[in-house]
């Protein structure tokens, strides 16, 4: 398979006694839905960080759909996050003030697609999200695992390369939580976009491909 994401001897340095990153080298495969496992401070959300452009290593070279991420280039590292990226975070980190159907057209807005096509997309992922009919009501109208839905929904309607899910059942119930990771994972399969996924629920591990698991901002599996 093609590797989507391949990081080369990947460290982060905070001043000179903090190692979030040590020598990480992963490849991620296109369509593969893999889980990066790991107890708090163990580096899983510095390399997802990274691997999103939101911020740079010290050392070593990410690749992202076979390119080298150049992190000095401001205006490249922009042009990934709105083409080739999608994210889902633990606080959802939906807009207030937008309907559903907005928060889920707001990427495209910045790729500069028609209204009728944002629109389309928005309402085709909103249905396929299982929301059809929430699509005018505001986040604060919605439960948790719906707002969530709706974040994945946003994630995926530029076509990403890959999806990173920060924790996205950190502030579910269990119920909701196993029903948003087998959502996703559905997800993967239909549409074969490769989704990368920090998770505590160890439970759900079967539903990945392959896990990831750290130790003091190692791999160790």
């Amino acid at each position: 398979m093609t590797a989507i994401v391949a990081t080369e001897r990947l460290t982060k340095r905070y001043g000179t006694t903090v190692t979030a990153l040590d020598d990480v080298s992963i490849e991620i495969r296109r369509g593969e839905f893999a889980a990066i496992v790991g107890r708090s401070g163990s580096g899983k959300s510095t390399l997802m960080n990274i691997l999103g452009c939101l911020d740079a290593p010290t050392s070593g070279s990410v690749a992202i759909g076979g390119r080298q991420v150049d992190y000095t280039d401001r205006s490249a590292l922009v042009h990934l996050r709105r083409t080739a990226i999608g994210f889902v975070f633990q606080q959802f980190n939906l807009i207030p003030n937008l309907t559903a159907e907005e928060n889920v057209e707001y990427p495209l807005l910045f790729n500069y697609r028609e209204r009728g096509e944002r629109t389309e997309r928005a309402r085709a992922l909103l249905e396929r999200v299982g929301l059809p009919e929430r699509a005018s009501h505001y986040p604060a109208e919605l439960s948790g695992g719906e707002q969530q839905r709706v974040a994945i929904a946003r994630a995926l309607v530029h076509d990403p390369l890959i999806v990173l899910a920060d924790e996205p059942t950190g502030n579910l119930d269990s119920k909701t939580s196993t029903d948003i990771l087998e959502l996703l994972r559905e997800l993967n399969r239909d549409r074969q976009t490769t989704f990368v996924v920090v998770t505590h629920d160890r439970e759900c591990e079967s539903l990945f491909d392959r896990t990831i698991g750290m130790v003091d901002g190692r791999v160790v599996a």
